[in-house]
Protein backbone atom coordinates (compact mmCIF):
# COMPACT_ATOMS: atom_id res chain seq x y z
CA UNK A 1 0.00 0.00 0.00
CA UNK A 2 1.38 3.39 -0.97
CA UNK A 3 1.72 6.12 1.62
CA UNK A 4 -0.64 9.01 1.13
CA UNK A 5 0.91 12.03 -0.57
CA UNK A 6 -2.22 14.11 -0.16
CA UNK A 7 -1.51 17.70 0.73
CA UNK A 8 -3.73 19.25 3.35
CA UNK A 9 -5.59 22.39 2.32
CA UNK A 10 -5.77 25.06 4.98
CA UNK A 11 -7.49 28.39 5.28
CA UNK A 12 -5.49 30.83 7.39
CA UNK A 13 -6.91 33.66 9.36
CA UNK A 14 -4.98 36.85 10.11
CA UNK A 15 -4.04 35.96 13.70
CA UNK A 16 -1.99 33.00 12.48
CA UNK A 17 -0.23 35.27 9.98
CA UNK A 18 0.60 37.78 12.70
CA UNK A 19 1.99 35.06 14.98
CA UNK A 20 4.15 33.70 12.15
CA UNK A 21 5.48 37.22 11.48
CA UNK A 22 6.16 37.83 15.19
CA UNK A 23 8.04 34.54 15.49
CA UNK A 24 9.93 35.16 12.23
CA UNK A 25 8.60 31.87 10.84
CA UNK A 26 6.58 32.91 7.79
CA UNK A 27 9.07 31.53 5.26
CA UNK A 28 9.42 28.32 7.28
CA UNK A 29 5.64 27.93 7.32
CA UNK A 30 5.52 27.81 3.52
CA UNK A 31 8.02 24.92 3.56
CA UNK A 32 5.34 22.70 5.14
CA UNK A 33 3.78 20.12 2.85
CA UNK A 34 0.48 21.99 2.72
CA UNK A 35 -1.58 23.75 0.12
CA UNK A 36 -2.18 27.09 1.80
CA UNK A 37 -5.27 29.08 0.87
CA UNK A 38 -6.68 32.26 2.34
CA UNK A 39 -9.31 34.86 1.59
CA UNK A 40 -9.00 38.50 0.45
CA UNK A 41 -10.79 39.46 3.67
CA UNK A 42 -7.91 37.97 5.68
CA UNK A 43 -5.31 39.89 3.69
CA UNK A 44 -7.28 43.10 4.22
CA UNK A 45 -6.60 42.74 7.96
CA UNK A 46 -2.84 42.98 7.35
CA UNK A 47 -2.06 46.69 7.37
CA UNK A 48 1.74 46.66 7.75
CA UNK A 49 3.29 47.35 4.31
CA UNK A 50 6.36 45.21 4.98
CA UNK A 51 4.18 42.26 5.97
CA UNK A 52 1.99 42.73 2.89
CA UNK A 53 5.08 42.75 0.65
CA UNK A 54 6.29 39.49 2.20
CA UNK A 55 2.86 37.90 1.75
CA UNK A 56 2.74 39.08 -1.87
CA UNK A 57 5.99 37.22 -2.58
CA UNK A 58 4.41 33.96 -1.40
CA UNK A 59 1.32 34.64 -3.52
CA UNK A 60 3.53 35.26 -6.57
CA UNK A 61 5.46 32.03 -5.92
CA UNK A 62 2.20 30.11 -5.65
CA UNK A 63 2.85 29.17 -2.01
CA UNK A 64 -0.25 31.08 -0.93
CA UNK A 65 -3.43 30.85 -2.95
CA UNK A 66 -6.32 33.29 -2.71
CA UNK A 67 -9.86 31.90 -2.69
CA UNK A 68 -11.93 34.55 -4.48
CA UNK A 69 -15.35 32.90 -4.61
CA UNK A 70 -18.00 35.50 -3.76
CA UNK A 71 -20.50 33.99 -1.34
CA UNK A 72 -21.84 37.07 0.45
CA UNK A 73 -25.26 35.50 1.00
CA UNK A 74 -23.61 32.56 2.74
CA UNK A 75 -21.45 34.89 4.85
CA UNK A 76 -24.51 36.82 5.95
CA UNK A 77 -26.31 33.59 6.81
CA UNK A 78 -23.32 32.47 8.91
CA UNK A 79 -23.20 35.85 10.67
CA UNK A 80 -26.94 35.76 11.36
CA UNK A 81 -26.59 32.55 13.35
CA UNK A 82 -23.16 33.43 14.83
CA UNK A 83 -23.08 37.08 15.91
CA UNK A 84 -19.67 36.57 17.57
CA UNK A 85 -17.98 36.05 14.21
CA UNK A 86 -16.62 38.76 11.92
CA UNK A 87 -17.19 38.96 8.16
CA UNK A 88 -13.64 37.64 7.72
CA UNK A 89 -14.42 34.69 10.02
CA UNK A 90 -17.53 33.94 7.98
CA UNK A 91 -15.55 34.08 4.71
CA UNK A 92 -12.92 31.68 6.10
CA UNK A 93 -15.61 29.36 7.45
CA UNK A 94 -17.49 29.33 4.14
CA UNK A 95 -14.33 28.65 2.12
CA UNK A 96 -13.20 25.84 4.44
CA UNK A 97 -16.66 24.26 4.30
CA UNK A 98 -16.84 24.48 0.50
CA UNK A 99 -13.30 23.14 0.04
CA UNK A 100 -13.39 20.51 2.79
CA UNK A 101 -10.37 22.26 4.28
CA UNK A 102 -8.78 22.52 7.67
CA UNK A 103 -8.76 25.95 9.27
CA UNK A 104 -5.64 27.38 10.88
CA UNK A 105 -6.77 29.82 13.53
CA UNK A 106 -6.33 30.82 17.12
CA UNK A 107 -9.55 32.85 17.18
CA UNK A 108 -11.79 31.26 19.83
CA UNK A 109 -15.15 32.10 18.23
CA UNK A 110 -14.05 30.82 14.83
CA UNK A 111 -12.52 27.69 16.38
CA UNK A 112 -15.71 26.94 18.32
CA UNK A 113 -18.02 27.38 15.32
CA UNK A 114 -15.69 25.40 13.04
CA UNK A 115 -15.56 22.54 15.52
CA UNK A 116 -19.35 22.63 15.86
CA UNK A 117 -19.59 22.25 12.08
CA UNK A 118 -17.14 19.34 12.05
CA UNK A 119 -14.29 21.30 10.48
CA UNK A 120 -10.81 20.48 11.73
CA UNK A 121 -9.11 23.48 13.32
CA UNK A 122 -5.43 23.70 14.12
CA UNK A 123 -3.44 26.47 15.73
CA UNK A 124 0.07 27.80 15.96
CA UNK A 125 1.21 25.03 18.31
CA UNK A 126 0.28 22.44 15.69
CA UNK A 127 2.16 24.47 13.07
CA UNK A 128 5.29 24.59 15.25
CA UNK A 129 5.16 20.87 15.96
CA UNK A 130 4.54 20.12 12.28
CA UNK A 131 7.57 22.23 11.30
CA UNK A 132 9.65 20.17 13.71
CA UNK A 133 8.11 16.87 12.56
CA UNK A 134 8.83 17.74 8.91
CA UNK A 135 12.40 18.74 9.90
CA UNK A 136 11.96 22.36 8.87
CA UNK A 137 13.08 23.58 12.30
CA UNK A 138 15.28 21.91 14.91
CA UNK A 139 14.22 20.94 18.41
CA UNK A 140 16.18 23.91 19.80
CA UNK A 141 14.40 26.33 17.45
CA UNK A 142 11.06 24.75 18.34
CA UNK A 143 11.67 25.31 22.05
CA UNK A 144 12.95 28.85 21.43
CA UNK A 145 9.86 29.75 19.37
CA UNK A 146 7.52 28.20 21.94
CA UNK A 147 9.14 30.30 24.67
CA UNK A 148 8.90 33.42 22.49
CA UNK A 149 5.27 32.74 21.57
CA UNK A 150 3.92 33.59 25.03
CA UNK A 151 5.75 36.93 24.95
CA UNK A 152 4.62 38.01 21.46
CA UNK A 153 1.04 36.81 21.89
CA UNK A 154 -0.49 37.47 25.28
CA UNK A 155 -3.42 35.21 24.36
CA UNK A 156 -1.17 32.21 23.74
CA UNK A 157 -2.29 29.11 25.67
CA UNK A 158 0.42 29.25 28.35
CA UNK A 159 -0.25 25.85 29.92
CA UNK A 160 -0.20 24.09 26.55
CA UNK A 161 2.99 25.94 25.58
CA UNK A 162 4.70 24.99 28.87
CA UNK A 163 3.63 21.36 28.41
CA UNK A 164 5.12 21.29 24.90
CA UNK A 165 8.35 22.87 26.09
CA UNK A 166 8.62 20.21 28.80
CA UNK A 167 7.83 17.47 26.26
CA UNK A 168 10.58 18.54 23.87
CA UNK A 169 13.22 19.35 26.49
CA UNK A 170 13.38 15.66 27.41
Amino acid sequence: MLASTKVEVVIKDACILFDLFDLNLLANFYELKLTVVTREEVLAEVTDKNQLQQIQLFIEKGSLQIDNIDALDTYLSILETNPGLSLTDAAVLEAATRRGATILSSDKSLRNESTRRGITVRGLLWILEEMFRQEIISKDVLIEKLQLYTTVNLRAPRVEVENLIAKYKH
